[in-house]
């Protein structure tokens, strides 16, 4: 009987879960001064499934820049990046696992007890439409905001993290804060989208539950 009591609860609160994150949260730049002339910035957030990131406009090599970080970490050509992607998580989780079928008992057990968080840095070339992408359109007001939550996201300094990569020229920093089941990268996405105005769920603990806002809220 107890068992059950544990797998009602469980489910009431997976349950929870997703109504929460589909509970769009009042933009905080409501009553805020429009800005009719202001050309709006276009932004993507890109979901796997499992994960997400939230993908910045180069602007000519500024974005990097706004960050303090340096472009020629990058190992690319850089006259071919359009978007540069950010997304925060767990150390072990995001450099251990490049497919979900890497995914072991042991990595999922050091991901979920509060492990320390890092902050992932990917550049892009031109992103079209597709499953899982979602263009939003924000104005310059709206950016300025979102670049500042992210920023904050890797602490006081910016901490490269050396030697580790996915392989495709993207670049690892230390992380503000802790990973934790209630405090994953979809959570992430999902405040730094609110704190910029843009109004998706609640909490949005898992992909799906972010996805249903930005259904929403996406331009495609």
């Amino acid at each position: 009987m107890r068992a059950l009591k544990w797998l009602a609860a469980a489910a009431i609160a997976l349950v929870m879960a997703f109504l929460l994150g589909a509970v769009p949260l009042p933009s905080p730049l409501i009553g805020a001064r429009a800005e009719p002339s202001a050309e709006p910035v276009r932004i993507y957030v890109l979901s796997n499934g499992f994960h997400s990131d939230i993908a910045l406009p180069d602007r000519d090599g500024e974005t990097l820049l706004r960050f303090g970080i340096d472009p020629a970490d990058y190992p690319v050509d850089h006259d071919a990046v359009r978007y540069w992607a950010f997304g925060w998580g767990s150390k072990t989780a995001y450099t251990s696992l490049l497919e979900i079928t890497d995914l072991t008992p042991g990595i999922a057990i050091r991901s979920l007890a509060f492990d320390v968080s890092v902050m992932h840095v990917l550049p892009l070339g031109e992103i079209g439409p597709r499953e899982g992408i979602y263009a939003i359109d924000v104005s310059p007001a709206q950016y300025d905001r979102l670049v500042s939550g992210i920023r904050r996201s890797f602490g006081a300094e910016i901490r490269p993290i050396p030697d580790i990569s996915q392989g495709y020229g993207d670049r690892y920093y230390e992380g503000e804060g802790r990973f934790s089941p209630l405090k994953g990268c979809n959570v992430w996405t999902g405040r730094r989208l609110r704190d910029a105005g843009i109004g998706v769920g609640m909490w949005t603990v898992f992909a799906q539950s972010l996805e249903f806002g930005l259904g929403r809220v996406s331009a495609l």
